[in-house]
């Protein structure tokens, strides 16, 4: 497994006052560092436990919440998910496969599972259509919020990393 290194977090930038003066912009930061090594023993832990889904870690941003988690799946999706406001990347870590993502979205039920996604509203749904993707270690999927999408075909067991990014309502 190659490398990765998430850097994720808020960066706060504190505008300088707007009454004369050139004061210094200082930058402030929160910032997340999840080290290959977590990102491989939450891999084998997943695997040992047959966890589908598990957060490592989770960080508030500008504008919403980044969760960071990984993703071991040993069996096709039989139905699509779809969130209203959530927004997953998934990078492929082992195993390949085929992804289908968008169509038209045909009987929509409510779904809170798994619960690493928050509160945002998701949905199994039927997928009519769509565009099909094989997908390989180091590949990048990129699922905008309200985009429909399930795994059609492993070529077997698959993990993924799968960063979330959850818009939150502005104060």
């Amino acid at each position: 497994m190659w490398m990765l290194i998430a850097l994720l977090g808020g960066l706060m930038l504190s505008e300088p006052p707007q009454s004369g003066g050139a004061a210094p912009v200082v930058a402030t930061t929160d910032a997340t560092v999840i080290s290959a090594a977590d990102i491989e023993a939450t891999v084998k832990t997943s695997i040992a436990n047959n966890t589908l889904d598990k957060k490592i870690r989770e960080t508030s941003v500008k504008g919403g919440i980044v969760r960071v988690g990984i993703v071991h799946r040993t069996n096709a999706e039989a139905r699509a998910l779809m969130h209203d406001e959530l927004t997953e990347i998934y990078q492929i870590l082992e195993g390949s496969g085929t992804i289908l993502m968008g169509g038209t979205i045909e009987d929509k039920r409510p779904v809170s599972d798994p619960p690493n996604l928050g509160p945002t509203p998701s949905y199994f749904v039927t997928q009519v259509g769509g565009v099909t993707r094989k997908v390989m270690p180091k590949d990048l999927i990129i699922l905008p919020a309200g985009i429909p999408h399930r795994f059609t075909q492993l070529d077997g067991p698959i993990s993924y990393v799968i960063f979330r990014f959850e818009p939150t309502a502005a104060k």
